[in-house]
């Protein structure tokens, strides 16, 4: 008997020590996170404590903020993004925009600024109208580190000494759009991870947080003939007013950008500044329907620690003005048939040689845009096209444009016939983009696409007699297979 209580006070007393041990390791979290938020603004974090800090800091808002891993870098690394929403992890009819930092390893400010974007966002997300609506009416994400090995190493290259922004595929090299969205041979497990990364959330925009001068980059990054010689001319974009106004947005927010005494109002066109191949910048736009710009926020590249406060305070409102114009102050809305199915349809803007398709499972779009008026179509096969004319007000508010579309086969051959009936689609000559251009008379779509078909062939057999077989390249130099539903264009945009 005695023995047994011996026994009993023994397992008493390792319960009570294993539930001490237990309370103490939940403690010292609670203090090491605390502590790890407190020194955002303070040191930059190690890879070890910037994971260590994701994981509380979702674990303290997670009911607006989720945590997850988009793959590994090429020494193992967990690539982590924090998703901040009032829905983490859920599809909805809401844009996605993505902020990515450190790329370069000797690059790290966006370490600091993304986490304490997220712990300001966390804490105001009830009082600010700017929090408010980012968190409400959208999903942010941010990568505060691509590059965990080159950071851990103070190198601007990966693990492997490769440059991450000359790994992607470029408009300029890979002019086949199917091409585009495949990795390159030597693609590194960070580009990968990028990649697909990016084309499964489908991001309305992004921005690159970078180092080494102080302003706000957009596309094209190269020019056409590849060449590497600056020569002061700019290589614009179909969208070149709106990366334009995004680029001078951030600037204008910016406590310090606009006012550059090298660069006009803050901003430079990539390639205007110097020539760059295989950005990821371009490749966001081209193969991924993402509008990204590169931000190049320290002349220093390594900003000492005592000045993180201040570069938080030169940056804060331009990291929330940016996604807030970039995802809801354009066009967004969804794209369905008369019976309510959703549809994957590609949306256009007139004059802009660049199109979007809507993505599944709602049919939603989120076209940025600068302030104007533009004309939309919405098309999908088997399908009536249907317009629509906004007007994006200066105040970014956005506009909210949805299209319903009638089958073809419901439209009656009275209607048919009539001047409006459809659209006629055309290449571009920056590669396979459908753009408005002009009308049918009749439900003619398909047919213009079959005879576009058959002379293409007769002229092809007419070359192949005359001149011997020639590549398609040669044929085609800046342009690709046409493909109806999706449109990636040679436009490219990066920064460094």
């Amino acid at each position: 008997m005695p023995c047994t209580s011996s026994k009993a006070s023994q397992l008493n007393l390792l319960t009570v020590w294993l539930l001490w041990l237990v309370c103490l390791n939940q403690t010292y979290k609670v203090a090491y996170a605390k502590q790890l938020s407190e020194d955002l603004l303070k040191r930059y974090l190690s890879n070890e404590e910037l994971a260590a800090w994701s994981t509380e800091f979702t674990a303290k808002c997670s009911h607006i903020a989720r945590a997850y891993s988009v793959g590994k870098s090429s020494a193992g690394v967990q690539i982590w993004v924090i998703e901040i929403s009032d829905r983490p992890g859920a599809a909805e009819a809401e844009p996605h925009f993505k902020y990515v930092a450190n790329m370069h390893g000797n690059e790290p400010s966006g370490r600091v600024l993304l986490p304490q974007l997220a712990e300001w966002l966390c804490a105001n997300h009830k009082t600010d109208q700017r929090a408010k609506r980012l968190v409400d009416d959208m999903h942010l994400h941010i990568m505060p580190t691509m590059n965990p090995d080159g950071f851990a190493r103070q190198m601007r290259g990966n693990v492997r000494d490769v440059d991450l922004n000359r790994n992607f595929p470029d408009p300029i090299e890979v002019p086949n759009p199917a091409a585009m969205q495949q990795p390159l041979p030597a693609a590194q497990s960070e580009t990968v991870a990028m990649m697909k990364w990016t084309l499964e959330v489908g991001f309305a925009a992004s921005a690159n947080l970078h180092e080494g001068a102080v302003v706000a980059n957009y596309p094209f990054d190269g020019f056409i003939d590849h060449s590497h010689q600056v020569n002061g001319s700019r290589h614009p974009a179909p969208d070149d007013a709106t990366f334009v106004y995004l680029a001078k947005l951030y600037a204008a927010k910016h406590k310090t950008m606009s006012k550059s005494v090298e660069f006009k109002d803050g901003i430079v066109n990539g390639a205007q500044w110097y020539p760059v191949y295989g950005g990821m910048q371009d490749w966001n736009y081209v193969a991924a329907d993402c509008l990204s710009i590169t931000l190049e926020l320290s002349d220093n590249k390594w900003r000492p620690e005592s000045d993180l406060q201040l570069l938080w305070q030169e940056n804060i409102d331009a990291l929330l003005a940016l996604p807030l114009a970039a995802a809801l102050g354009g066009v967004h809305g969804m794209v369905y048939s008369s019976n309510g199915t959703s549809l994957a349809a590609v949306v256009m803007v007139e004059g802009i040689s660049k199109n979007i398709t809507a993505r599944q499972p709602f049919g939603f779009y989120s076209r940025p845009l600068a302030p104007g008026t533009y004309t939309l179509l919405a098309a999908y096969p088997g399908y009536k096209p249907a317009h629509a004319t906004v007007t994006v007000p200066e105040d970014g508010s956005g506009v909210v444009q949805d299209f319903k579309l009638q089958p073809t086969s419901a439209i009656g051959s009275s209607q048919a016939g009539s001047s409006d009936s459809s659209e006629q689609f055309t290449l571009n000559a920056h590669g396979p983009l459908l753009i408005k251009s002009g009308r049918l008379k009749g439900n003619a779509t398909a047919t213009a696409i079959v005879g576009l078909l058959v002379c293409i062939a007769g002229a092809l057999a007419v070359l192949y007699v005359c001149q011997g077989p020639r590549t398609m390249r040669q044929l085609y130099p800046r342009t690709s297979v046409v493909r109806f539903l999706r449109n990636p264009s040679p436009d490219h945009v990066s920064i460094t």
